[in-house]
């Protein structure tokens, strides 16, 4: 027989009512409604305080008291929530990553590729756009900065993976990578 879960989530509802705690109608009804309902907690269905040994009865009759400790381990979150499931007031690391744009993720560029774009980039005759240093991760182009501005990169580094499709914006000392269909800049290298 396994022990019952007082938390009917995070182990087996029981198949059976237990008569002990079962009542219909009677004083505690509205008590027993409120905490099946999750009302107070630390409450049994009965209204009474839970014990904090379940008793286990074995094939052979013996009896083993177990910590309700050892089954359930304390609730970190709301129920089925682990690791980047658990909601940002719980979890101060998925706090940080909530609150960072998607856009604003790096590039998963080497920095020897970075060198390269840049350099490339830098070596093209095209001259630094107004405005442009005031650009940032995510940020979003002006029509201005688009239409004059904005140039697909060298031939020369097209074949590193992930940068294919992007344009770039040069400004002084800085390379924007940019996707070009929603204008946006998603990407900022430095010498």
């Amino acid at each position: 027989m396994t022990p019952i879960s007082k938390q009917p989530s995070l182990g087996d509802v029981p198949s059976a009512p237990r008569p002990e705690t079962q009542t219909f109608g009677g004083p505690n009804t509205r008590q027993e409604s409120q905490n099946a309902a999750g009302g107070p907690q630390g409450r049994t269905t009965a209204g009474s305080a839970p014990d904090s040994n379940a008793s286990k009865t074995d094939a052979q009759g013996t009896s083993a008291t177990i910590s309700s400790a050892a089954v359930e381990p304390p609730p970190s979150g709301p129920i089925g929530s682990v690791g980047e499931t658990n909601p940002a007031k719980f979890s101060k690391r998925n706090d940080i990553l909530d609150r960072t744009p998607i856009m604003a993720l790096p590039l998963p560029l080497s920095d020897q590729q970075r060198k390269q774009i840049y350099d490339a980039v830098m070596a093209d005759n095209s001259q630094p756009v107004a405005g442009a240093d005031a650009l940032k991760l995510a940020s979003e182009l002006s029509p201005n900065q688009a239409l004059n501005g904005m140039h697909p990169l060298p031939e020369s580094v097209r074949d590193i993976d992930g940068v294919t499709r992007l344009y770039y914006v040069k400004a002084k000392g800085k390379v924007f990578l940019v996707e070009p269909a929603t204008r946006t800049v998603v990407g900022e290298i430095t010498s």
